[in-house]
């Protein structure tokens, strides 16, 4: 019976083990192309991970705008605020990485949505 024990917990910290090795980093350049309401999103967008919070950058038409998000497992959420033919929306991508450099997800902007894919540069 103690081994059976030990053989269970040794297969949980091997399972947790496989787990944290699996951890996405998205820390990088990646280029965005979406579409909101039939308009076209654009953007580079420099991701710096830190555990499991985001920070970063991202540009389309304007200047670096600074972003916040976060990192959970293959879930990827970040948001940023930009200004377009005079009106100010606020940004919030939620996305699932398909691979190390691929991610697929919504663009929500408040008054409408759309979707895009990024590709790690």
């Amino acid at each position: 019976m103690k081994n059976a024990w030990m053989l269970l917990g040794l297969s949980g910290l091997l399972g947790f083990g496989a787990l944290s090795l699996a951890a996405a980093d998205v820390t990088g350049d990646w280029s965005i192309n979406g579409d909101v309401a039939g308009n076209p999103v654009v953007a580079v967008c420099t991701l710096k991970q830190d555990s499991d919070k985001l920070t970063g950058t991202c540009k389309g038409d304007a200047a670096g705008t600074p972003l916040t998000g976060d990192v959970n497992d293959k879930k990827v959420t970040f948001t940023y605020e930009l200004d377009y033919q005079g009106q100010h929306y606020t940004l919030v991508y939620a996305a699932t990485l398909e691979s190390d450099t691929s991610m697929k997800g919504t663009i929500d902007v408040g008054v409408a949505n759309g979707d895009f894919t990024a590709k790690k540069q």
